[in-house]
């Protein structure tokens, strides 16, 4: 049975990405003037940890950060990689960071932070963007941890219930 649920929630993790893409388009359409970035998904992978083996998650973040990719940068490379660092270092440190609530949501605000200025420099670097990093920060940055921080404060109870 825990094979089943480890192989369904491969197959099913593509949809989760597009779904948490088209959460943080409504959210954004609240407010037009900033760039939110909602990253559901670290949450869900957060927990993940308690449930598959390490390879089995990288294959998980793998397949998140092609379809990640492929979705909104148009190039494979800059999401798959971050997904594959963050979730490998998570994975690793899984046992610290599962410790209890506080440490959960600081680690969702460093996943969203890391991944966030990440995939900034990256796009920067490859001459994807031209935004300057002050712009960036205020209206991009900082909007998106505090919605992943809120996204944490909604429905980590219910994650809770289901993985601890």
């Amino acid at each position: 049975m825990r094979l089943l649920k480890q192989v369904g929630i491969f197959f099913l993790l593509p949809f989760l990405v597009l779904i948490d893409a088209h959460i943080g388009q409504l959210v954004e359409s609240f407010y037009p003037h900033f760039h939110l970035a909602s990253h559901f998904l670290f949450l869900f992978l957060l927990f993940e940890t308690i449930e598959v083996s390490e390879y089995f998650y990288l294959a998980y973040c793998c397949i998140a950060g092609l379809v990640y990719d492929i979705y909104f940068f148009h190039l494979i490379g800059i999401a798959t990689l971050l997904f594959i660092l963050i979730g490998a270092s998570l994975h690793k440190f899984n046992s610290v960071t599962l410790l209890n609530r506080w440490t959960r949501m600081l680690t969702i605000v460093v996943m969203s932070f890391l991944f966030d200025m990440g995939s900034y420099l990256l796009a920067l670097a490859m001459g994807l963007t031209v935004e300057s990093m002050p712009v960036f920060i205020v209206y991009s940055l900082v909007p998106s941890m505090i919605l992943n921080f809120l996204w944490m404060l909604i429905f980590q109870y219910i994650f809770e219930k289901y993985y601890l």
